[in-house]
C-alpha cells in the first residue's frame, strides 16, 4: 500500500511540475541613453553592449511577468552634437549601468502552446509590457577645458535610481523547449544624473537609456508527462 501511494505521489507531483509554465535564459544586445550630452534622441555613435538574465512565469498565454538582471555599459559626447556650441563645450562621460526589474507582459495573440491533441504548437507572438526597476551607475566625466573641471561632481549627484521600462518585441515560440524574443526597450529615471550632469545641463529634463537586443530563453516546466 504504502509503494502504491508513493508511487502516486511522484507522478502527481512529476505531472504537476511539468507543467510550471516557467521559462529562463539569458539576454545579449546593445544600449544608449538619452540626456545632457545626448544631442539626438537616438545617437548611433554611443551604442554599447550589454548582457544580462531573465526568467519568465507564464500566468496564461496571454499574461506573462518575467524579472531580469541586465548590465551594460553608456555613454555621451558632445562631439557627436551638430550644435557648434556643444562640441566647442566637448564634454563627455561613461558609466557601467546594472538594472533589476520585473515587467509584465501582454501578449495580445498569445495562444496555448500545445494544439488540440496536445502537440507541440509554434507559434509567433508581439507584445507590449510595462514594469519597474532599480539602476545603479557611476559616469566619470571628461571636459575638454580645464576651467571645466571645478564643475563636476555636481553637488547632490546620485548613483542610483527607479526606472521605469517600457518595452515592446516579439517572441519566437519554436520548439518544446527555446523561445527566442527581439525586444527594444525604453527605461525612464526618475532624475537628470544618468550622465552625472544635471544643474549644468538641462535639469528640467529626466534622463533615460535603452536597452534592445536578443533573448534566448529555456521553458524550464515544458518536460514530457509520464503516460499511465
Amino acid at each position: 500500500m504504502k509503494k502504491i501511494l508513493f508511487a502516486i505521489l511522484f507522478i502527481t507531483a512529476h505531472q504537476v511540475l511539468s507543467q510550471t509554465p516557467i521559462e529562463a535564459g539569458g539576454f545579449i544586445g546593445t544600449t544608449t541613453y538619452q540626456g545632457d550630452l545626448a544631442e539626438d534622441h537616438l545617437e548611433f555613435n554611443e551604442l554599447n553592449f550589454a548582457f544580462g538574465g531573465l526568467a519568465r512565469y507564464h500566468f496564461n498565454p496571454k499574461l506573462k511577468a518575467r524579472g531580469n538582471v541586465t548590465y551594460g555599459h553608456i555613454s555621451g559626447s558632445d562631439f557627436n552634437a551638430k550644435d557648434p556650441g556643444l562640441r566647442s563645450r566637448g564634454w563627455s562621460y561613461e558609466s557601467y549601468i546594472v538594472e533589476m526589474s520585473v515587467i509584465a507582459e501582454f501578449h495580445p495573440f498569445g495562444r496555448s502552446r500545445e494544439d488540440a491533441v496536445g502537440f507541440f504548437a509554434p507559434q509567433v507572438s508581439p507584445y507590449v509590457g510595462l514594469g519597474v526597476g532599480f539602476i545603479n551607475y557611476d559616469p566619470a566625466i571628461k571636459v575638454n577645458k580645464f576651467k571645466d573641471q571645478n564643475l563636476f561632481p555636481e553637488s547632490g549627484a546620485l548613483s542610483s535610481s527607479i526606472s521605469l521600462p517600457l518595452v515592446a518585441g516579439v517572441a519566437f515560440d519554436i520548439s518544446k523547449n527555446f523561445l527566442v524574443g527581439i525586444e527594444w526597450g525604453s527605461r525612464v529615471t526618475m532624475h537628470d544624473y544618468l550622465d552625472g550632469v544635471s544643474k549644468n545641463g538641462n535639469r528640467k529634463k529626466n534622463d533615460l537609456f535603452i536597452f534592445a537586443g536578443l533573448s534566448i530563453t529555456y521553458f524550464v516546466g515544458y518536460i514530457e508527462s509520464f503516460n499511465l
